[in-house]
Order: structure tokens, then sequence, then C-alpha cells
């Protein structure tokens, strides 16, 4: 088999010892003599380095100082030999036939740059969701909408044993890219000469830092959607977000759409108005979670920057910390604009 259809598997972990084997069993069961897997262990401190000895000859193992995700898998990239770049991280884990279903993918259609997938998840409670990627992007429209026209995997490629024909979505996604996260990174596959600078990660922010790199790979080329779950997310579900953790988001998703978004021409000349409603809403987000923080003075220099906020805010960084903290209608309606999408 040709190297241009070789995957480099890349897993990044942090303190994960007792799940990166998992992560790692669930990778080798389905590659090929010609991929490679690379770990790359972002400076564990739980025995993650003793836990893979017994993968020593199956993987690259390679131990790196604590800068996180984004540098770890940056760090990955580099170290990649083959073409096909595929990501998994060591908390979850990908279903029978993700790399063959892939395979015959890129090999029919050499005019997609990268690829991703629906998945399934298991909640806090053990229950299990299916088509959890819903919960990533909160868009209820069809794939046909949100991507393009559809066609079936067999038309592409042999099926693997066991799954079921599916549908496969081609496009371009780079507009609705800015609105909501659309990828799951354990399911995602790219071509990596082709995707060239693109296919890098941020590092110097503390979360998002996949969103601007798939956002640059909507914006360099094709993508595909495989309408079929290929990976298990076993991630907390059930995170509660306190306003710190609002705030900060809000933050971040400013820096992720003035960084890219923000910069390219094209797009701000067809969708400006829609650029100017979300980073609008991003600095809402900001204010509210600032005002329930009782930083109003902060929160005062997010609605400056905020178009048509809603009415009440206004009002409500004007009132002293302790009011805003402790009123209940106030804290119901800050909560309201820090869960708006």
């Amino acid at each position: 088999m040709g190297s241009d259809l070789s995957f480099s598997v890349i897993v990044p972990t942090y303190n994960r010892a007792h799940l990166v084997g998992r992560a790692i069993n669930s990778a080798l069961y389905q590659m090929s003599d010609d991929d490679e897997l690379i770990v790359v262990d972002d400076g564990s401190t739980d025995g993650t380095e003793e836990a893979l000895a017994p993968y020593a000859d199956k993987i690259r193992y390679k131990k790196t100082p604590n800068c996180g995700a984004g540098r770890a898998r940056n760090y990955g990239i580099g170290l990649a030999e083959k073409d096909l770049v595929a990501f998994l991280d060591s908390d979850d884990e990908w279903m029978p036939g993700k790399l063959a279903l892939n395979r015959g993918l890129f090999a029919a259609r050499d005019d997609v740059l990268f690829s991703f997938s629906n998945m399934a998840a298991t909640l806090p409670d053990r229950s299990i969701e299916h088509r959890y990627l819903r919960f990533w992007h909160e868009d209820d429209r069809p794939w046909d909408e949100i991507l393009g026209p559809s066609v079936p995997y067999s038309t592409l490629a042999v099926l693997p044993d066991g799954i079921d024909d599916f549908n496969v979505h081609f496009g371009r996604l780079f507009a609705r890219m800015a609105e909501a996260p659309y990828m799951f990174t354990t399911t995602v596959v790219a071509r990596r000469q082709q995707a060239g600078n693109a296919l890098q990660f941020e590092e110097d922010l503390p979360l998002y830092e996949d969103w601007l790199c798939y956002g640059r790979l909507c914006q360099k080329g094709l993508a595909a959607y495989l309408d079929i779950e290929t990976a298990w997310n076993h991630a907390d579900a059930s995170e509660r977000l306190t306003d710190g953790d609002s705030l900060q988001k809000a933050t971040v998703r400013t820096v992720v759409l003035e960084r890219l978004w923000g910069h390219d021409v094209s797009y701000l000349s067809r969708y400006r108005d829609i650029y100017d409603e979300l980073l609008s809403d991003q600095h809402c987000k900001c204010a509210a979670s600032l005002i329930a923080m009782g930083k109003a003075a902060e929160a005062r220099q997010h609605l400056k920057q905020a178009d048509h906020p809603p009415w009440y805010l206004r009002p409500l960084s004007f009132l002293p910390g302790p009011i805003a903290r402790g009123m209940a209608w106030i804290r119901a309606q800050l909560k309201r604009v820090i869960g708006k999408k």
C-alpha cells in the first residue's frame, strides 16, 4: 500500500496512564503495517511512561515538557512521516473500521483535504448517547444544508465487513465554522502535505485550540463528513460552567473569531453582519459573566463593544457587585446571556 494512503496516528496524552492503553489498542487493532502511531506524552507525572512500556515496539513515544494539547499535537504532526494524519485523544477510542473507511475515502477522492464524522458518547451516569456530534455544533439543520450534497459511501469505496452503508457529504465549511465547532478531534483525518501550515493547533490558548486549526483547514480546502459514528467520546459531559469558565470561553472565542475570520477579506465581504453579531454576542457573554462576578467596570468595557445587548445588561453593570451576585432574577437573566449559543 502506498505511503500516500498510510496514516500517522497522533495520540497526545497527559496523566492518563489508566486510559491511554484503551485508546492505543483501539488504533493498533485496525492499523496496517505501513501506518505509524505517535504518542506525545505532555509531561505526565502519573506513570504514563511505564503504562506505555508494553507498547514500546508498536508506537513512537516522545515525552515533552507540559505545554498543553495544542503543542503536543503539533509536536506529533512534526514527527509524522505519513501523509494522512489522524488524531486520537488518549481518553477516547476509535470504533472498528475508522481507518479503513477513511483510507477508502481518501483513495477515492483526491480533492478532499480533510474528513470528520459523528461519534457516540458515554455520559457520567454511564448511559450512552449516539450521534453525539449534534451537541458539539447545536445545529439542527440536515448536513445537506450545513455542508453539501451526499453520496452513499459504497459508491466511493468497498465497505468494511460489518459496516452498513451511509452517506458522505462534501463541501466547504469555512463560513459555518465561524458560528460553531463542527468537528470532534478524535474523528478528524487530514492530508498533511496538502494542508501545510493550516494543520497547526494554537499553542497560546487555554481552549478552542482545535477550532482555529479546523477553521484554517476549512479555509484551505474541501471537507468530507462521514455520517457514521467512528469514535467514542468518554469525556465528562456534565461539566458545570462557573462564571469564570464562561468568561474564559467567551474571551477565547473572541480571539478565535478575530484571529481567523476577522482577517479573511473574502469572508467579511459576504458575512460581515454575521461576524459582527458573533463578536457582539461574545462581548455580551463576557459582560454578563463579569457582572455576576461583581466586576462591573470591566463589564461596561465589553458592553461598549457589543451591538444591541439585552436591555438589562447596561443598567445591571452599574449595580454594586453584591447586589448583582445576590438577586435571583438578575442571576437568571445573566445565565440566559451566558448560555446563548
